[in-house]
């Protein structure tokens, strides 16, 4: 075999099924090898529309799977059309294996084609910045021990998208030893944080303290606290602790739970800066943020102040909370785990009393919340226009809550929703509220438009049982829209959900706020239906909230292939932009 079999050989120890990327001939031995290891059941190859695109498929399939997302591209502008989807990944840190061919060694600095060594483009010094291991491959000899440092860096705190440079005649390299290092994928898998133990202890110290003086708690759940929900939950639980989230971190807690108020930050609601600024609120814990503009509300010294306890798995983000009270260092899970079996020790011996009950909590918040259309909107949760999110309204033009309340009240709960970066992203941060937190996407760090159409095809690759729904502006759409070429070619069951406002609607809007002269981002009349069926995908367009009742949604939800729903916005009703 050659060394192009080993690498593959790698990725089907860590349970890789797909690499998604764009041919180019330098890449033809790595397709090779993965077209032999399709015959013998291991991972196999899925050509995509646009390097950018591999990228983003790769990133949703990792979110979806749990596993290595990977994707290529040939040299050159391959790899520079890679890199955007790359540097989105990195600033996610979502584990991927990004592999670049490189022309052949001895042929590098003398002009060869599309030469992406220093001597010409230089590729790998692009992948710098954005890569959590970034490594160009000079001899056949340290393309497994690179392989494996990649592999190792991806998995690590903080995760990432890791980089390889393989020149064409390191990829031919024949080898017939078997793998170094053939159990690495469990040995990165028991990986987890360390706990900062003596922290715990204080931070224990602080909250029994807070709880016998008769203060209150508010837990605020970042992007990292994600998958750790439940102990979070049981935490506010046991304490009484106001729930709220960054933006995205509200994939981490049930909007509907009786003691959650809601987002603060970027399109977040009133209840959650009211549940900060409580004068009974003594400790505030920002479990798995890094405290950045859009999470803090640009920095709001409501949340930035002495009351802080900043808990991360990555110590890098203590940097940005030097006002903290306390700082400790630990994987979410594991620490509130920790942390709830003490409470409840302090509680069951007496030495702590049980706070209200959420449900008395719940009960009390619900008297002095708007009433919720349908029980959409959860009890403790306060919305700007509640009226967005009625559904039994008809008139016309649609408002965009109006979707995502169609959506999330008629697809099935396992449906996953990836959301992106145009309109789609304030208002849903804003308005849609889904019992199972974990289904809800952003990717919002470096905020690159047209991610969710990549990624809500990967996130089918990852679990084709459940339907993946794609909400995006048509602005976002037209940058990548042909990727549904692919979840067609493979009978994925996406739906992608273009909310047309016929123009560039989230630009426009804060153009209005800020800007100081009338600028045009329309986009001419597009018939988003029709581009759909001509991909080959089903397709139709909502024009009224009557239309939704028109649709089979049993047939779009168990539907294997793809449906493209073009939906009519109204254009001048603002998104919730402001800070909370």
């Amino acid at each position: 075999m050659n060394l192009s079999d080993l690498i593959v050989q790698y990725l089907e120890s860590f349970g890789v099924e797909y690499v998604f990327g764009i041919p180019g001939s330098p890449l033809g031995p790595l397709f090779d090898a993965l077209k032999r290891s399709e015959k013998r059941g291991g991972p196999r190859l899925v050509l995509t529309r646009h390097e950018a695109g591999a990228a983003f498929i790769a990133d949703g399939y990792a979110r979806e799977s749990g596993k290595l997302g990977v994707c290529c591209s040939t040299t050159g502008p391959g790899a520079t059309n890679l890199i955007t989807g790359v540097a989105s990944a990195y600033a996610e840190q979502v584990p991927m294996l990004v592999i670049t061919p490189q022309t052949r060694l001895g042929a590098l600095g003398f002009g060869c084609f599309q030469d992406s060594s220093r001597n010409g483009i230089d590729v790998v010094s692009m992948f710098e910045t954005c890569t959590v291991y970034n490594a160009s491959v000079t001899h056949p000899d340290q393309l497994e021990k690179k392989l494996v440092a990649a592999l190792t860096a991806a998995f690590s705190v903080p995760r990432g998208p890791a980089h390889l440079s393989i020149p064409i005649d390191v990829f031919v390299a024949e080898t017939d030893a078997p793998l170094q290092f053939p159990h690495l994928h469990q040995l990165l898998a028991n990986r987890t944080a360390p706990l900062d133990t003596t922290g715990l202890d204080q931070l224990c110290e602080e909250i029994f303290g807070v709880m016998k003086g008769g203060g209150r708690l508010c837990l605020l759940a970042g992007h990292h606290a994600i998958g750790a929900g439940r102990e979070l939950e049981k935490f506010a639980d046991l304490t009484g602790a106001s729930l709220i989230t960054t933006p995205r971190g509200k994939a981490a807690i049930d909007p509907h739970h009786a003691l959650a108020r809601g987002v603060f930050g970027m399109a977040g609601h009133r209840s959650a800066r009211a549940a900060l600024a409580d004068e009974q609120v003594e400790l505030i814990l920002a479990a798995g943020t890094n405290l950045g503009e859009w999470s803090t509300g640009k920095w709001d010294p409501v949340l930035m102040n002495h009351k802080l306890v900043h808990i991360h798995n990555d110590r890098r983000w203590f940097g940005r909370s030097p006002m903290a009270r306390l700082q400790v260092e630990g994987d979410m899970a594991t620490l509130f785990r920790q942390l709830n079996a003490r409470l409840e020790t302090e509680q069951r011996e007496g030495r702590l009393s049980t706070p209200a009950t959420a449900a008395q909590t719940a009960a009390q918040t619900a008297a002095q919340t708007a009433a919720a259309p349908s029980g959409y909107i959860p009890a403790g949760i306060s919305v700007i226009k509640p009226a967005c999110c009625d559904t039994t309204r008809s008139d016309a033009p649609i408002k965009a809550p109006q979707v995502y309340a169609e959506l999330v009240q008629r697809l099935p709960l396992e449906t996953r929703y990836f959301i992106d970066n145009s309109n789609s992203v304030p208002w849903s941060i804003h308005y849609l509220f889904h019992p199972r937190p974990e289904n809800y996407h952003l990717s919002i760090e470096f905020a690159t438009m047209a991610w969710a159409v990549g990624a809500a095809v990967g996130a089918a690759f990852g679990n084709p049982q459940a339907p993946s729904v794609c909400l995006a502006g048509d602005g976002c759409y037209l940058m990548s829209g042909q990727e549904i070429t692919v979840a067609v070619e493979r009978q994925l069951p996406v739906i992608f959900v273009v909310l047309n406002d016929r123009g560039y609607g989230l630009i426009k809007h804060g153009h209005r706020i800020g800007g100081k002269e009338d600028v045009d981002y329309s986009i001419p009349s597009v018939d988003f239906a029709m581009m759909g069926r001509a991909a080959g995908a089903e397709a139709q367009t909502i024009r009224s909230m009557r239309d939704f009742d028109h649709l089979d949604w049993q047939a779009l939800a168990t539907r294997q292939g793809p449906t493209l729903l073009e939906v009519i916005i109204d254009p001048e009703e603002q998104p919730p932009i402001a800070m909370a």
